[in-house]
């Protein structure tokens, strides 16, 4: 899709899924990769829920070096098991010889325990009230929207945008990740609907979407746009073709 001289159609994202995706070449170089890396060291469900969440909290700029940055923080702050370095309050002490005290990018060593106290709360009065200690079950019953106001609030500190003004790209992707039952996404919450995800819409997407989008601003209007676009296309799993999308833009289709 170089310089949008191909107009987004259902038929050419269909084509890049069957002849150009591959799990293992998407996962090199995208986030979700430091995921999969997690998953070879626990597999209990809120190490692998919190360790994503994190990983997407940090995912905007480069790809090398966000990967760089959440395999430091998976690995290096957390030992591999963010549900211990949450709910034990390891976080406090995270982070203390990062130079300026600078996590990633604008994301500083004082927002970034912010957030972790703001999980911790959130997960120590759920489990008051449930033997379940997952993020599916906290958010078991909501419904998508309510589930990004959830987010948005735990990690405002990172500030990841508004709630109907924003796109919210990191959280949508996250959700993508949990919730959508296909490769490469996990596929962890079982319970909740794929078909209700919303695109993530940032930028980049906005202009590889800009021929078959009236809204020129990477907003949520755009967000809802092209997720409205997808959902005509695949009523089911409206996000595959944000896998697609992104398998074209890396192959220059």
């Amino acid at each position: 899709m170089k310089n949008n001289s191909k107009t987004i159609t259902k038929e050419l994202l269909d084509k890049v899924c069957q002849e150009h995706f591959n799990k293992d070449n998407f996962l090199a170089i995208d986030p979700c990769g430091i995921v999969y890396e997690l998953k070879e060291y626990t597999d209990r469900q809120l190490d692998i829920e919190l360790g994503a969440l994190f990983v997407a909290m940090i995912t905007w700029g480069n790809r090398k070096a966000i990967k760089q940055a959440a395999r430091k923080m998976l690995r290096d702050e957390m030992q591999w098991h963010p549900a211990r370095f949450i709910l034990d309050g390891k976080y406090e002490n995270s982070y203390t010889d990062a130079k300026n005290g600078c996590v990633y990018r604008t994301l500083n060593r004082e927002k970034f325990i912010l957030v972790c106290r703001n999980i911790h709360h959130a997960l120590a009065e759920h489990m008051k009230r449930s033997d379940t200690e997952t993020l599916e079950s906290f958010f078991y019953g909501m419904n998508t929207d309510e589930i990004i106001s959830h987010l948005c609030g735990w990690l405002s500190p990172a500030r990841l945008g508004k709630p109907g003004v924003s796109a919210c790209k990191r959280i949508c992707m996250y959700l993508r990740w949990m919730i959508r039952q296909e490769e490469p996404d996990l596929g962890l919450w079982k319970e909740m609907d794929q078909s209700k995800l919303y695109a993530v819409m940032d930028i980049h997407v906005c202009q590889l979407t800009a021929p078959i989008l009236k809204r020129k601003n990477a907003d949520w209007k755009a967000c809802l746009e092209l997720t409205n676009i997808f959902r005509s296309w695949s009523a089911e799993d409206p996000l595959k073709y944000d896998i697609a999308l992104m398998t074209a833009a890396d192959h220059g289709l």
